[in-house]
């Protein structure tokens, strides 16, 4: 991994998860409680926001419903119940319990840890909302530190759970923001995630190239507003790995190629680039 200009790599300097669950040398407020920024605490009225367009219309934010509730039927009945209780009435259910039974199904699920995201937002506004407070959010983001501090032994046992882990995360970041912000605890550990994606035994496995490059996609641009340094390290990772490495697949070698492009271009394709790329993947 290459270093910054501290000499330590981003997994080093700011230990992610650990070194953001209390106030850090960075300023970084509690990972578990973030309920500031600049502008000084939140008000009752000021809750964590997702600003996503789709949520501007009366039949988006049905769609979105009917989203949730398709996900939700991969439980069983009784967890059915429990999960949309906590949509509706978050503070007449155990939220540590509920925090759980999300990150357990994130992590052995693909599909259900790229949407999860948007179910962890609506608790977390409904628990807002009903009682001003955190529990869900604080119970949520603690589960998370425990298995972010495992990702390498996850790793190890199944790459399929490291990528759902990833997934995850990245879903979490891009749809839980304290006053319409990427929430800053979590900024390192989805680096340090993709840092890791970038290493050379990972840019072997196309499993973990895909998943690489479809949170780049996802939330690329919000991470580099947050820390250019770091996705300019990221990227030249990315390079080298299409440039030098020659044990890639030529799937492998695609995705790169075109996240590298992507980037370049102002995190977008143009329509050219865009027929290229799909049409290769589809061939």
């Amino acid at each position: 991994m290459k270093k910054n200009n501290s000499g330590k790599s981003p997994a080093q300097k700011n230990l992610a998860f650990e070194s953001c669950v209390k106030t850090n040398e960075h300023g970084y407020a509690d990972m578990a409680n973030v309920s500031k920024n600049k502008r000084g605490p939140t008000t009752p009225t000021e809750t964590p926001e997702k600003t996503h367009p789709e949520k501007k219309t009366k039949v988006n934010r049905m769609e979105n419903s009917s989203k949730e509730e398709y996900t939700i039927q991969s439980f069983d009945l009784e967890t059915q119940k429990l999960l949309k209780t906590a949509l509706k009435d978050p503070g007449s259910v155990d939220l540590e319990k509920v925090s759980s039974v999300i990150v357990d199904q994130s992590l052995k699920d693909l599909i259900f840890s790229r949407e999860a995201g948007r179910i962890c937002y609506t608790i977390v506004q409904a628990e807002a909302k009903q009682t001003n407070g955190n529990v869900f959010r604080r119970n949520l983001l603690n589960r998370l530190q425990q298995e972010f501090k495992a990702r390498e032994e996850i790793r190890k046992r199944s790459t399929q759970e490291w990528v759902c882990l990833v997934s995850f995360i990245c879903n979490v970041f891009d749809y839980l923001k304290v006053n319409n912000m990427p929430m800053m605890a979590l900024v390192h550990p989805v680096y340090d995630c993709l840092f890791r994606l970038a290493q050379s035994d990972a840019l072997k496995n196309e499993e973990e190239v895909d998943c690489l490059v479809l949170q780049l996609h996802r939330i690329g641009d919000q991470l580099e507003k947050m820390n250019l340094q770091l996705m300019d390290e990221l990227f030249n990772l990315l390079r080298d790995g299409f440039l030098l490495q020659e044990d890639l697949s030529s799937m492998g070698r695609l995705l790169l190629l075109e996240i590298l492009e992507f980037r370049a271009g102002g995190w977008t394709l143009d329509e050219m680039a865009q027929k290229y790329y799909y049409s290769e993947v589809t061939d």
